[in-house]
């Protein structure tokens, strides 16, 4: 697994997560030493992240809201509205891309780290800036299916 953050004109670096996502690791090795900082440099930016157990736990909310993160509120259902979700294609689809595919797990995790150095911030504030047609065609296809 992965974590980064981004927004149309700033992104974190790439964390490797080693082995299993749980509230205490979310909150005390990606929020506290990458999100919170990024997020206070950048108070005008609202954190969204899905409704995995680790994002929604009690322990994450209360450590969000006394530091001050504001949350976007979030559908269960709805990861074509999350830009990270696009950008977990993109880097896919770059490391599918390399002429010599990783062998294991520590030069999957290489790779992911240098592909997403690789990834330009206008290509990161493109996904940004698609999310109003997204969500438009989100609400226009009333359960329908989009092209996204």
């Amino acid at each position: 697994m992965v974590w980064c953050s981004v927004s149309q004109h700033h992104r974190t670096k790439l964390v490797v997560i080693a082995g299993s996502l749980n509230a205490v690791y979310y909150r005390e090795d990606i929020l506290l030493p990458h999100a919170v900082h990024f997020l206070q440099a950048h108070p005008d930016m609202t954190l969204q992240h899905d409704n995995a157990t680790s994002h929604t736990a009690r322990s994450v909310h209360d450590f969000l809201q006394d530091r001050n993160i504001s949350v976007l509120p979030w559908s269960a259902k709805s990861p074509d509205l999350n830009t990270i979700e696009h950008i977990w294609d993109l880097l896919d689809r770059r490391v599918r891309a390399r002429a010599l595919p990783p062998r294991n797990v520590w030069v999957l995790a290489g790779a992911l780290v240098e592909e997403w150095g690789n990834i330009t911030q206008q290509e990161l504030a493109n996904l940004v800036q698609s999310m109003r047609r997204r969500c438009t065609a989100e609400l226009n296809a009333v359960d329908g299916h989009t092209r996204y």
